[in-house]
């Protein structure tokens, strides 16, 4: 796949933590402000992302992401090629963000 410009994003984010049964939600969208000077070649656009996370018990949670984006540019091989990586590593910058939890005992495979 060929080099594509640089791009940036220009996003207002927002956490929601009163959801029912411990659920919490990161929620995004790209804004217009004029002091965010264009960093990169291209501004790319998001429409609309969303991630629910659900608490299932013994320190673990199920992740779901819902997002539209526009990269500006990208073919469709890209997206079924690179995508998911870019994903991936936004999955792994969420869960570092939480301090980890502190077990009281031995963990078992129960």
């Amino acid at each position: 796949m060929a080099p594509h410009p640089s791009r940036d994003f220009v996003v207002l984010r927002t956490w929601k933590t009163d959801l029912p049964k411990g659920m919490c939600a990161l929620l995004s969208l790209s804004v217009d402000h004029e002091e965010a000077p264009l960093m990169g070649g291209v501004r790319a656009i998001v429409m609309d992302s969303q991630y629910l996370i659900e608490p299932c018990g013994s320190g673990k949670s199920r992740l779901t992401h819902i997002c539209r984006v526009d990269l500006k540019g990208h073919s469709p091989e890209w997206y079924n090629k690179g995508f998911g990586h870019l994903c991936a590593a936004e999955v792994a910058k969420i869960r570092n963000s939480f301090q980890p939890l502190i077990a009281e005992g031995p963990e078992t495979k129960i």
